[in-house]
């Protein structure tokens, strides 16, 4: 009875924000794992250890015009968040990396996003 009254008061977790928004780039291979490395860098999010390893583990495993796709539970700005990845084989050795999250989860992806862009200028 006891643990019942300590359940029923146990604060529960926060539930993420529904996924609302999208928002994808192609990548050369060798750009993936450090585009997710600085994700999980990134300071507004709080992303498990192993996710960006998970995915570009896999991608040499991806034949031509395969996809898979990862969910991804951790935090944005301290909150709960959601974010789907998924990657599409377009080429050989250049994926399509779809990002699916709240509204603001995707807008901070793009900003990330504009520093890969940045990168190929120089």
């Amino acid at each position: 009875m006891l643990n019942f009254l300590l359940d029923l008061f146990k604060p529960k977790p926060a539930a993420a924000p529904p996924i609302t928004a999208e928002t994808s780039a192609n990548f050369d291979g060798a750009e993936v794992g450090p585009f997710l490395t600085r994700l999980a860098e990134n300071p507004r999010f709080a992303l498990p250890r192993d996710f960006a390893a998970a995915i570009t583990d896999a991608l040499p495993e991806l034949a031509l015009d395969e996809t898979r796709r990862w969910r991804v539970d951790g935090d944005f700005d301290g909150q709960a968040m959601q974010l789907e990845i998924e990657v599409f084989m377009d080429d050989f050795d250049a994926p399509d990396l779809f990002f699916f999250s709240s509204s603001q989860v995707v807008a901070e992806i793009e900003e990330e996003m504009k520093h890969l862009d940045a990168s190929d200028e120089d």
